[in-house]
């Protein structure tokens, strides 16, 4: 089940992120939000850090995904009038790679040192 499909009350959570399954990990995010006055936009910045074992340690870190940081930027409109109950989101993630890939890009390919971009349209009812 995806995450976003609820919500986790970890205080670590970031979408796009993803670090259940693993052992030994260590995480800390901030995020800072602005909410305009008539709250039709809201924009959100996050940072995390997460310090995960090394990537040949299979036994907690199952996936092969070095140490990485996460940045992510958010910006969502919610439309009024005829529209109201829609609201579109643009939300841009990019992960720094911070942990030892032993030259092996199999380690960082779709893993860190990666962009990605969404743009979703949401129906609230």
């Amino acid at each position: 089940m995806p995450r976003e499909w609820g919500r986790d009350p970890f205080y670590t959570f970031m979408p796009r992120e993803r670090n259940e399954g693993y052992g030994d990990v260590n995480a800390i995010m901030t995020r800072i939000q602005y909410t305009n006055p008539k709250k039709t936009f809201k924009s959100h910045l996050a940072v995390g850090y997460f310090d995960l074992p090394d990537v040949k340690n299979v036994a907690v870190n199952k996936y092969g995904i070095p140490s990485y940081l996460q940045t992510n930027a958010d910006i969502r409109y919610e439309f009024q009038g005829l529209l109201k109950g829609f609201d579109a989101q643009l939300l841009y993630v990019h992960k720094f790679n911070l942990g030892e890939t032993y030259g092996n890009k199999i380690y960082i390919f779709n893993k860190t040192n990666m962009s990605n971009i969404n743009f979703v349209l949401n129906f609230n009812f």
